[in-house]
């Protein structure tokens, strides 16, 4: 069975700040161990979420904006026994990895001696990781390296759009997917550049047709406004049972889909 954690909804400057949704990313255990995009927070939320950071084996890392890279180092300190041993899988885009244009590698030489593996991926390459097989996808973002990721796992196709903008064919990678998992970072009506807004990811929703869609990366506009009835507008629309990522919530994929919302 796949499961999935997710630790947090929010995303943007504005939410990362403020923290009135978490900016944890979200956590996959098939194959291997998987967190995606640890943003300010993930390491205690993990922990709080009774996820074991040490147990990591590997982190994907779209670009390099602190929403999505903060916690990085503590991640990698984890993966490793506290530098201890050699250990984890760190992938990301060239921006992350490599340092491109205005941004620096986040990856220091200091982490990188122990760690198994530091990979930079562009859009439409794979890699394998003990049999865990990942594609980077094509984004339109601020950071023009930006990539988002489809995992396939043991139970089906698990896809994250990271943050991107709507663009001609943008769906077509992420067919096959039982999940879709999309950064909305703005309401109806209030579209900016470099990110999606509820009228785009239900247009991705309904083309893709996934057993469940979750959204994420919500920013402070679409919050004080209600991202409930956000999300209700893409379930409505498109007819597929659509989730926010709030912290706790959990999925299980197997033969079947379930779901678990966290119980305060």
């Amino acid at each position: 069975m796949v499961k999935m954690t997710f630790l947090g909804s929010g995303g943007g400057r504005f939410m990362t700040i403020t923290q009135k949704r978490g900016t944890g990313g979200f956590y996959i255990e098939d194959k291997i161990k998987i967190h995606v995009d640890p943003g300010p927070g993930a390491h205690l939320r993990s922990i709080q979420n009774g996820l074991d950071p040490r147990k990591t084996d590997a982190l994907l890392i779209s670009h390099c904006h602190t929403d999505h890279f903060n916690d990085v180092p503590i991640m990698v300190e984890s993966m490793t026994g506290g530098m201890l041993k050699k250990e984890g899988y760190v992938i990301g885009s060239k921006s992350v990895i490599e340092g491109r244009d205005e941004f620096a590698s986040i990856i220091f030489p200091y982490y990188r001696k122990n760690l198994k593996e530091v990979l930079s991926l562009s859009a439409g390459e794979n890699l394998d990781i003990k049999g865990q097989k990942i594609q980077a996808l094509k984004t339109k973002h601020s950071d023009p390296f930006a990539i988002g990721f489809k995992i396939y796992t043991d139970s089906g196709a698990i896809s994250y759009t990271s943050d991107t903008e709507y663009f001609k064919g943008i769906e077509e990678q992420y067919l096959g997917s039982r999940i879709m998992i999309l950064n909305v970072t703005r309401p109806n009506g209030d579209k900016i550049p470099f990110h999606l807004a509820t009228e785009d990811a239900k247009n991705i929703v309904k083309r893709v047709n996934p057993e469940v869609a979750v959204i994420t990366h919500i920013g402070y506009k679409m919050h004080l406004k209600g991202a409930e009835e956000e999300r209700h507008y893409i379930q409505e629309s498109t007819g597929i049972k659509t989730l926010i990522a709030d912290e706790g919530l959990k999925i299980y994929m197997n033969g079947q889909l379930s779901y678990q919302e966290k119980v305060e």
